[in-house]
């Protein structure tokens, strides 16, 4: 008995362990089985994957790329003739900001079938052979590409309108003609030719026509034919003679620049933008001009005694002021926040014409030591209604001294090398009469000015010895000369519209005007200690004559 119970014992052994082995072999085929029947579990994209129409089973993804990038360049390279106004321009669909939006497809292919044991590799493998896997490609338009090649490419065919222009001889208007222009609609077209490409184009060669509408000029001849008054005008005085050569040729070129400006309805000038480059080759000499609370010369040194000119006329003429920066520090032409400075990019001086009709700008330079600028347009302001501009100092700031001592000057021996400024705080005042009573008052724009040293050296060396004079006669010192004489300023208005004002100096300027409120928004208290493109740097001011 009990031996009989061992030999079955052994006998299911020996069955179980052939039955593993079997199962061994079993699994071993099938393995084999996966590799033989080249299902792609471990090598290239799993077999039945397709993008778009290209069958991309067994590339490698990198294979892949290259195979839709070129199926997708198939239609980038088109080309398509555009049409502006009767003149063709062919580009290609890519030059139009046509492109292949989804490439992650590419990468989300080459990712099935590597993830899991065998067997779910196996069977999702299979699960794709059997049923396929397609992505489609998604394609889309960049309007920015698009708006540039059309600028690029066909913007040689846009023909701008010009605006009539005042012409000004003697005492006199002449007008140039205005005439239409011709201009691609680019909002209509970017968007027709958007909606082309992505929903109606067949993928060929074709033409499509872009939108060009008439440009129609913002001034003509009749808009001209009204301008007739002065509305405006004002006027600031500056010393002659050789030792300011330099500076006024800056203001006789800055002035130059400026006369003859046409401002149409609406339209914003800069200052700057007629002034630049500031080169020599551009007519600017060195001159004075702030810098880190010191004078030195620049480039256009004295120009902005022209833009404060300017500014003081527009104010009058009741303009839109946009953007005005006062002065580092003060001058000595215009009272306290009546300056205007430039400098570089950062400072500018912006006017718009906020009227009706066109505006026109005369710039006059007296060689005799006046620069004037009138403002010419339409008068529709009451006469009995006047206006005025008067300067107001909030605050004073004085100037210290700096002393440097010197041992190569002998002792006693005291000289001025850069004389300081008085530091300001001020505001502008608008007041607006009718028939001679103050109807209303407004801000126009707060300054700060600030203060600066006075630079001073003194002798420390050895005391010189007095030499005896042998006797002359007693002669008359010389008068002075032009260029050692200041300006004496004209405190007395020209015509109508006086202001006065607190005075703490002199300035030299006189204007005109009257007129109704403008509404401009004025930048001011801005203390940077450059600059470039020339200011003045005589002694402060707060007196106005308006």
């Amino acid at each position: 008995m009990g031996i009989k119970m061992k030999i079955e014992i052994n006998k299911n052994k020996a069955l179980f362990g052939v039955a593993a082995i079997l199962c061994i072999l079993l699994i071993a085929l099938f393995v084999v089985n996966v590799y033989a029947d080249d299902t792609p579990i471990t090598k290239g994209i799993t077999k039945g994957i397709t993008i778009g129409d290209i069958d991309v089973s067994g590339m490698t993804e990198e294979e892949a790329m290259n195979k839709a990038n070129e199926y997708i360049n198939g239609f980038t390279s088109k080309v398509i003739t555009l049409d502006v106004d009767g003149n063709k321009v062919q580009v290609t669909a890519g030059e139009l900001g046509y492109y292949w939006k989804n490439t992650d497809i590419v990468k989300d292919a080459a990712s099935h079938c590597r993830e899991g044991n065998v067997i779910k590799r196996y069977e999702e493998a299979k699960d794709i052979e059997h049923n396929g896997l397609k992505y489609e490609f998604e394609v889309d338009v960049n309007d920015e590409v698009m708006t540039n090649t059309i600028n690029e490419k066909c913007g040689q065919y846009n023909i701008p309108h010009v605006n009539a222009q005042l012409i000004r001889t003697d005492s006199s208007f002449s007008i140039s003609q205005e005439s239409t222009g011709r201009m691609i609609d680019m909002d209509t077209s970017i968007s027709a030719l958007h909606k082309f490409l992505l929903d109606e184009w067949n993928k060929s060669d074709t033409d499509f026509t872009l939108t060009v509408v008439d440009d129609k000029p913002v001034a003509t001849v009749a808009d001209c034919e009204r301008v007739k008054d002065v509305l405006g005008t004002f006027s600031t005085k500056f010393s002659t003679g050789s030792s300011n050569y330099n500076r006024n040729e800056n203001m006789r070129n800055g002035i130059k620049l400026l006369n003859g400006i046409t401002l149409c309805q609406g339209e914003t000038m800069s200052v700057n933008s007629f002034l630049e480059p500031w080169t020599a080759g551009n007519g600017w000499k060195a001159a004075g001009t702030y810098v880190n609370g010191k004078v030195e010369d620049s480039l256009g040194g004295g120009i902005c005694q022209v833009s404060t000119t300017l500014y003081n006329a527009v104010l009058l003429a009741e303009l839109e002021v946009v953007e005005r920066y006062n002065h580092s520090m003060s001058v000595g032409y215009v009272p306290l926040s009546m300056d205007a400075a430039l400098a570089g990019t950062w400072k500018d001086l912006k006017i718009k014409n906020n009227t009706d009709t066109p505006i026109y700008i005369e710039g006059i330079y007296d060689a005799s030591g006046k620069l004037t600028f009138n403002i010419y347009g339409e008068e529709t302001r009451p006469s009995n209604r006047k206006v005025e501009y008067v300067s107001e100092t909030l605050s004073t700031i004085p100037s210290s001294q700096v002393v440097k001592q010197d041992a190569s000057k002998p002792a006693g021996y005291r000289a001025v090398t850069s004389r300081g400024h008085t530091g300001y705080t001020a505001r502008l005042w608008k007041k607006v009469y009718v028939d001679g009573v103050l109807q209303s008052e407004e801000v126009v724009n707060k300054s700060s000015y600030s203060a600066s040293p006075t630079y001073v050296t003194v002798g420390t060396g050895a005391a010189a010895q007095p030499e005896t004079p042998a006797a002359t006669p007693e002669t008359p010192a010389p008068a002075p000369s032009p260029d050692q004489t200041p300006a004496v300023p004209d405190q007395t208005p020209v015509q109508d519209n006086t202001s006065g004002g607190q005075t703490n100096g002199q300035n030299n300027s006189s204007n005109t005007g009257s007129g109704q409120p403008a509404g401009g928004n004025q930048n001011s208290g801005d203390n940077s200690n450059a600059n470039a493109g020339g200011t003045d740097a005589p002694a402060a001011s707060d007196t106005a004559t308006q």
